[in-house]
């Protein structure tokens, strides 16, 4: 058996000896580090395919007609609310039949901006608002109901950024 020596440890032991303590210590921040790697790594790649599957998705959406003229609605931002709903309102014109069409949309939507309906401080109660300002570009959209909507945006793929379908040419 191996006695206990009362010598002073060698360098060498000196050397492992710290090599050892330094693994040690900094052990748990490497394991630490390496996680976050892999979290950061496996959420990217999560978040892209997510935005891959978005895009195609918007990107396989038809060109629709419009096929309700009873209403359109006129958005007030290319974005969504939090609760999938969109900003703004919808109009149409009444007529004999009781029923409402609307056959030029823009031109509806950009009657509401004019009187300033879709300015953020319109205040329906009131006997009168000031005028609106229509936005530089509106682009036109379809609901899944069939009735356009119009947005207020110069790009032209706001339609399937906002879940919509694109109008049809010719329309």
């Amino acid at each position: 058996m191996n006695e206990p020596s009362n010598e002073r440890p060698s360098a060498r032991d000196a050397a492992t000896r710290a090599m050892l303590l330094d693994h040690v210590r900094s052990e748990p921040a490497r394991r630490a580090r390496e996680l976050r790697l892999r979290l950061i790594g496996w959420g990217s790649a999560g978040v892209l395919a997510l935005g891959v599957a978005a895009t195609a998705g918007a990107m396989l959406m038809p060109p629709a007609d419009v096929s309700n003229t009873e209403l359109v609605h006129c958005l007030s931002a290319a974005e969504r609310n939090a609760d999938g709903s969109y900003p703004g309102s919808a109009a149409t014109i009444s007529s004999p039949s009781g029923k409402g069409r609307v056959a030029d949309a823009t031109a509806m939507c950009t009657l509401m901006w004019e009187q300033g309906v879709l300015d953020e401080g319109f205040d329906p109660t009131a006997a009168s608002n000031p005028p609106g300002r229509v936005p530089d570009e509106l682009q036109v959209c379809v609901m899944d109901d069939g009735s356009a909507a119009v947005v207020p945006s110069p790009n032209e793929s706001v339609c399937a950024a906002l879940g919509l379908a694109p109008l049809a040419p010719g329309d």
